[in-house]
């Protein structure tokens, strides 16, 4: 049976990105990492990969080859990046920025991501809203945080056409829902309105709601 995984997009999860982490931290993603390890393979709901994906857009020098699988780090990165090509640079530089965090746990947890079809089990990276209370990374914003509970709410009750519309009215909510609405926009093509969703944890990291979880379609 095909089955998904919603795991946060932000980087603050990586390893190695905090060096000053907290214990609870390393357990959330020892937590994403369990729910990678369920499946050898997953689907990232994008058409392509690009050739390089990392955390080089926050100036740190960490990825991987999507091309090999390896995962680059320091002047390896550095030297893997200047010897793209301008169609490859350009693939690398328009691709979803949580391309990288997914493919870093994923390598981290020894398990295979690909695009859209390479599995039947999607792996969603989310980032709720990063303005909905006082202490968030933006400034608030009124009605972030009950776009990010209603759509919490629909996700956890297996809503598809609800996530869709919460989607929808989410614009002011500075949340990045773009591979969750396009992985839900591939489940309702297929007829699928209704899944089953199991939530792994829903808390707040750095003040932004970090929701993981897995399901079957």
């Amino acid at each position: 049976m095909p089955s998904f995984a919603i795991i946060p997009a932000a980087p603050i999860l990586v390893a190695d990105v905090n060096l000053a982490e907290s214990a609870r931290i390393s357990e959330l993603r020892a937590s994403i990492e369990s729910q990678l390890a369920a499946r050898a393979n997953w689907a990232l709901p994008v058409r392509e990969l690009p050739p390089l994906a990392g955390l080089g857009g926050l100036g740190i020098d960490r990825g991987i080859d999507t091309r090999t699988g390896e995962l680059l780090e320091g002047q390896e990165w550095v030297e893997a990046v200047a010897a793209l090509d301008v169609l490859d640079r350009a693939a690398c530089e328009s691709a979803h920025p949580a391309t990288g965090v997914a493919l870093l746990h994923a390598h981290a947890t020894g398990v295979q991501v690909g695009p859209l079809g390479s599995s039947e089990h999607l792996l969603i990276p989310v980032d709720l809203s990063v303005a909905a209370s006082e202490d968030a990374p933006l400034a608030p914003v009124p009605g972030a945080a009950e776009v990010d509970e209603q759509l919490v709410q629909a996700i956890t009750a297996g809503d598809a056409p609800a996530v869709a519309a919460t989607i929808a009215v989410s614009d002011d909510a500075h949340a990045d829902l773009e591979l969750l609405d396009a992985a839900v926009t591939c489940m309702m093509a297929q007829g699928i309105s209704e899944y089953s969703f199991t939530t792994t944890f829903d808390e707040a990291v750095h003040d932004v709601r970090s929701l993981c979880g897995a399901g079957t379609y």
